[in-house]
């Protein structure tokens, strides 16, 4: 079984509701790169003039989110933002919902992916930036941030390799159509 990845396509947002379920994930276009680090904490107690308990304690996450752009739609799913009239409006009162972030990595030399959902993500809106054109384009993107909380039962992501023989094919298949957990 080949373990190498590469590539990173397909990339979906669906918002996580109250009662723990998430609604249908939607495309999220253009985007370049993600990268999510974990923090775990280290825990130890000492009893005896030794090491008695040792641990690592999830303690959330952080992470970056790098696209071409956002679109009207994107800024309401992903900010909580206001779009009226052909514009979008963004108040200091927004609430920004927490979503769930799915993607695929292609394993390299062969047709397999590994699919990625990432639970109760939170973003925080972009930095307004625009620099002037001097003699040529160069591709401008946006940086997106946001943090990474475990949910309620302390699931944090969950990750399906379509090349794994007990790998339930329909989870491959209904990957972006509804969030997918272990069994």
């Amino acid at each position: 079984m080949k373990k190498r990845l590469g590539g990173f396509k397909n990339i979906h947002i669906a918002k996580l509701l109250s009662d723990g379920n998430f609604v249908a994930p939607v495309p999220l276009t253009g985007a370049k790169s993600i990268e999510a680090e974990l923090a775990y904490e280290q825990v130890q107690f000492y009893a005896d003039n030794a090491i008695d308990y040792s641990d690592f304690i999830f303690n959330g996450g952080k992470g970056t989110l790098t696209v071409s752009g956002l679109s009207a739609t994107e800024y309401q799913t992903l900010f909580g933002s206001t779009v009226a009239d052909g514009g979008v409006l963004v108040k200091s009162s927004d609430i920004a919902p927490e979503v769930a972030i799915l993607f695929e990595r292609n394993k390299l030399g062969t047709n397999e992916k590994v699919l990625y959902a990432l639970y109760a993500c939170k973003f925080a809106p972009p930095a307004i930036s625009a620099q002037t054109m001097e003699g040529g384009v160069e591709e401008e993107v946006v940086e997106l941030t946001f943090s990474v909380r475990e949910l309620t039962n302390g699931e944090v992501f969950y990750m399906v390799d379509s090349e794994a023989v007990e790998t339930d094919q329909t989870k491959v298949t209904n990957f972006y159509t509804t969030v997918q957990k272990p069994a």
